[in-house]
């Protein structure tokens, strides 16, 4: 939604109004405060009305028990327009933050009849919808994409039941009132903003919702929750470490921290406990196929600090059954899984006892107290920065280019959980194509957190290589730090002024990371992320480094104007 279709106050008497389904199993007062945007307070009744509005149009499209492509944003309107598709009996497929090509394939998978707009209740038609694979209308709840293996997204179709019971119990074990401010941090489209979302309905608590600048910029944010008060919030491990280090004081009013959607290392959790000292931290453990968190290890206010790899995931949650199967895979029952795949492949496989279970493809380990820890995966799917993706699906995004003969992810990760992708590409003999050509493609199908931090274009033919004709002079920590941030701002951005901020120049936190990454790669050592927060300038974290890095590759020294 565009920035200028700001919300009107509903016309209808919001005390008319009802939410459907799970959020309206507990009435809450039309007149109390649901949501904070921006300043503006939105009550109960007036999401109710909104979502009303959105319903009505739903209906006048003849749209009940189709798919309705909903993208996915924090704001308000996003809030509403699930509600109204939940309240028109339609399936909401929540769309990411992605370029036309990718849109264009989840709409396709998911067999979408129409899509919202850029206004409120603006409704698209779409002329490829198809009733789902997976389940009957009726069962459905909504319907969430990840990675593939083909260089396509995948739509998983989520259950109603499984949902509402994974919810629950998520509630359960982290009950919330109506005294707290939960922040609406994740990642819109996956599903931690889902409990987010829930949350008001469900516990009584308000929501608070950042604008987009505070919620790219950590510095910001930190200085949003507590100038809110909040009192919960989720976050991926990259987060909580951000926020910790570009925090000079802790948030004191955090009583709940959950590390969602990658694994939380012992530094990540150090660095949570740290900023928010008052605060129970909880490993959630779960996955879009599952479809909510299914096992929670809780670590009381002043534990954290000691904390040592590998932290553990804790136990199943009261809703699910998980087992450990051959060579330490993490099984769950199927009742807590979703449904299938909008192609119609099925999700839990039948076992040797005749019950029915998803293999998750995470190696696991039994601990002596009969909780759980994370080993590593089983294939090549890797979370970057909280975002799942299938190393297979970048390798077939780049082969699709013109002149590409061959394409090869890897992952690499540091020792606190910041990891990125790297992407090698060998082209035809009479190919042209470029890194630059390869991103422009690869940021129109590909979720941009797991865009390659770096993109190595390579000859098929040896003798074609940079430096085989004779050794290359070592570039300088200027040309590394200069050449690894254009690479990720990409073309277009111009010249970046080494005194100005990093933000200033155009870097969002998700692209602060990767270039961090792909610093750290060309150097051949691990930096903190945390650095380019405090030193962040680039002839500030150039500083830095030359101090503090055994190196003597900047023999033209000197800082850069």
């Amino acid at each position: 939604m565009s920035r200028g279709d700001k919300l009107i106050s509903p016309v209808r008497d919001p005390a008319g109004t009802a939410v459907p389904g799970l959020l309206g199993r507990v009435p809450r007062d039309p007149g109390r405060v649901a949501l904070v945007h921006e300043g503006r307070d939105l009550t109960f009744g007036d999401v109710a009305a909104l979502g009303e509005d959105v319903a009505d149009v739903v209906r006048a499209h003849r749209l009940e028990g189709r798919v309705v492509g909903v993208p996915a944003e924090r704001s308000p309107e996003f809030v509403a327009r699930i509600v109204g598709v939940w309240g028109a009996g339609a399936v909401p497929a929540i769309l990411g933050d992605w370029g036309p090509e990718r849109v264009r394939a989840a709409l396709t998978a998911s067999g979408a009849a129409a899509a919202f707009g850029p206004a409120l209740t603006e409704l698209q038609p779409l002329h490829t919808g198809r009733r789902l694979h997976a389940g009957d209308a009726g069962e459905v709840s909504h319907v969430l994409f990840t990675s593939g293996t083909t260089g396509k997204p995948k739509g998983i179709v989520v259950g109603r039941a499984a949902f509402e019971a994974a919810s629950e119990a998520f509630f359960k074990e982290l009950p919330m009132d109506e005294s707290d401010r939960i922040a609406f941090l994740s990642r819109p489209g996956h599903d931690p903003s889902l409990r987010e979302l829930i949350a008001p309905w469900l516990t009584g608590a308000t929501l608070f919702i950042p604008d987009s600048r505070t919620a790219a910029d950590p510095r910001l944010l930190a200085a949003w929750l507590s100038r809110h008060s909040i009192t919960v919030l989720q976050g991926s491990p990259v987060l909580l470490q951000l926020m910790a280090g570009a925090s000079r004081l802790p948030v004191e009013s955090l009583r709940l921290v959950c590390s969602v959607g990658a694994r939380l290392t012992a530094a990540a959790l150090r660095s949570a406990a740290r900023f928010a000292p008052r605060a129970t931290i909880a490993n959630c453990y779960g996955a879009s196929e599952t479809p909510q968190v299914v096992c929670m290890h809780q670590v009381p206010p002043g534990e954290g600090a000691a904390s040592e790899d590998p932290v553990p995931i804790g136990r199943a949650l009261g809703h699910a059954s998980v087992k450990i199967g051959d060579e330490g895979r993490l099984h769950v029952e199927a009742a807590a899984c979703a449904l299938g795949y909008t192609d119609g492949t099925p999700l839990p496989a039948s076992g040797h006892d005749g019950r029915r279970w998803y293999d998750t493809g995470d190696i696991v380990r039994l601990l002596p107290d009969g909780s759980m820890c994370f080993l590593r995966r089983a294939d090549r799917q890797v979370q970057v920065n909280g975002v799942r993706v299938e190393l297979d699906e970048i390798e077939g995004a780049a082969a699709r280019v013109a002149g590409v003969v061959d394409a090869v992810a890897t992952y690499v990760e540091d020792g606190s959980g910041v990891g990125s992708v790297r992407l090698t590409v060998v082209r035809g003999p009479t190919a042209a194509v470029d890194g630059e050509e390869l991103r422009a493609v690869l940021s129109d199908c590909l979720d941009p957190a797991v865009m390659p931090a770096g993109i190595e274009v390579r000859d098929s033919s040896p003798k074609d290589q940079p430096g085989a004709q004779g050794e290359e002079r070592p570039a300088t920590l200027w040309e590394v730090l200069h050449d690894s941030a254009q690479l990720v701002l990409g073309p277009g951005r111009g010249r970046i002024d080494p005194d100005g901020g990093f933000f200033d120049a155009g870097f969002t936190s998700m692209s602060l990371m990767r270039f961090v990454a792909e610093v750290s790669v060309r150097l051949g050592t691990e930096i903190s992320p945390v650095l380019v927060f405090q030193y962040p300038t680039l002839n500030a974290f150039a500083d830095h480094l030359r101090e503090n890095l055994d190196e003597g590759r900047d023999s033209e020294g000197g800082r850069h104007g």
